[in-house]
């Protein structure tokens, strides 16, 4: 029986689910015993001489070389370094800006906004995807520039000791927030960055969303605190963990080969208040989407959408025809064959629930419908949508085609 050492702050949601990840790899595929092991352990050799391998968010140079004096097999979950003789497991940052990018172009968005922290690798990798998928789809994209005193800030800090203060650089960050044209979209670096955006708007009196769409990543626990709740992508710490086990298991196996980097795909984006918004004219059309995208699930027909605007037939036909170039009942297939989608994607529903939750009258009208859309079965498109890196731990959520 070997020991494994877990050195990951577990303050956060995110670090949380890295430890759920291994713990489920470990109980399905060996017979290890898993330690928490703090970061100031390392100071003394003996404290981790009976591990014999480790899981670590290795965050700065000092752990590091920690580690690697030990002379066992390390596997680094935070991959802001590179650190020769460990192993990496890292998000997927390219899908996770896919994602952002996807999102806010699905509700129409023509002006988009980066917020996060230069010079630090998960940032701009994130930032970098999500420009780079909004040029593929002809926009442009503002990018927030993080002063270095920050960054150093960071930097001398663990992530562990994060908390919702008011930044260093609040007022700079004011200054930009006040000169994007609005509407805007913005994509914060992770949650933490997209809160302290949010602040910021509220300080100023921007309306969030109607003028400012906020979108964070990492899906922790204060998304649900703030007002209006935070959307945010859910990285797939579980996946992560996941993966890292399964990368020490080979290591241990093999210790005379290091495996390449491995990158995890995120699970999904769990879109809340800070991004419940359509900006288009007239302000009820926005309403309209709106309701639509929030009673997908039900039996709803145009007839449901006319009486929620309490306008006319003619009138809401027109908007949706001029503005949308569609028709109430096509935005609303189209809804809901992209939730089916979505579901499709990254849950291990089953069929007949995913056409019950995206609003089909039947699963057998539900495979024909999506069949017709997609030119694949709803199963035909889960099996292509199975991560082939972690085995059991979620689905892959697929970016909009134009950003591959």
């Amino acid at each position: 029986m070997k020991t494994i050492g877990i050195a990951i702050d577990r303050q956060r949601t995110y670090g949380r689910r890295l430890c759920q990840g291994i713990v489920g790899y470990a109980r399905a595929n060996t017979d290890w015993t898993l330690r928490i092991v703090e970061f100031d352990e390392f100071e003394r050799a003996s404290r981790v001489a009976d591990c014999d391998g480790f899981i670590a968010r290795v965050l700065n140079d000092r752990l590091a070389d920690r580690l690697a004096a030990t002379g066992k097999p390390v596997v680094d979950v935070f991959c802001e370094r590179t650190h020769e003789g460990f192993a990496s497991v890292d998000q997927n940052a390219r899908l996770i800006g896919q994602l952002a990018a996807r999102h806010f172009i699905e509700h129409l968005f023509s002006r988009f906004a980066f917020c996060g922290y230069n010079g630090l690798s998960y940032s701009d990798m994130r930032r970098d995807a999500f420009v780079h998928c909004l040029a593929l789809n002809h926009f442009d994209c503002k990018v927030y520039r993080t002063p270095a005193s920050v960054i150093r800030e960071l930097g001398s800090k663990r992530s562990r000791d994060e908390s919702l203060h008011k930044p260093s650089d609040g007022r700079r960050l004011q200054s930009w927030l006040s000169s994007l044209a609005k509407p805007v979209a913005v994509f914060c670096a992770n949650d933490m960055r997209a809160y302290q955006t949010i602040q910021a708007c509220h300080a100023l009196g921007i309306r969030v969303p109607e003028e400012v769409a906020i979108l964070g990543v990492d899906d922790e626990l204060v998304c649900e605190f703030l007002s209006p709740t935070l959307s945010s992508i859910d990285p797939n710490g579980r996946g992560v963990g996941f993966k890292a086990a399964e990368t020490l298991d080979t290591m241990l196996a093999n210790p005379a080969r290091t495996p390449d980097p491995a990158k995890v795909e995120p699970l999904h984006l769990v879109a809340r208040g800070s991004t419940n918004i359509f900006p288009v004219n007239p302000p009820w059309l926005s309403s309209a989407l709106v309701f639509i995208r929030g009673n997908i699930a039900k039996k709803l027909t145009a007839s449901d959408v006319y009486r929620h605007l309490g306008k006319s037939h003619t009138l809401v036909d027109t908007a949706f025809r001029n503005v949308l170039h569609s028709s109430v009942q096509k935005e609303i297939n189209r809804q809901r064959l992209s939730e089916a989608k979505r579901l499709i994607s990254s849950t291990d529903l089953p069929i007949g629930q995913i056409a019950k939750l995206a609003g089909f009258a039947s699963p057998q009208y539900f495979c024909a419908a999506f069949g017709k859309a997609f030119g694949q079965s709803p199963s035909a498109m889960r099996e292509s949508s199975k991560p082939s890196d972690v085995s059991g731990e979620g689905r892959r959520a697929r970016g909009p085609s134009k950003c591959a």
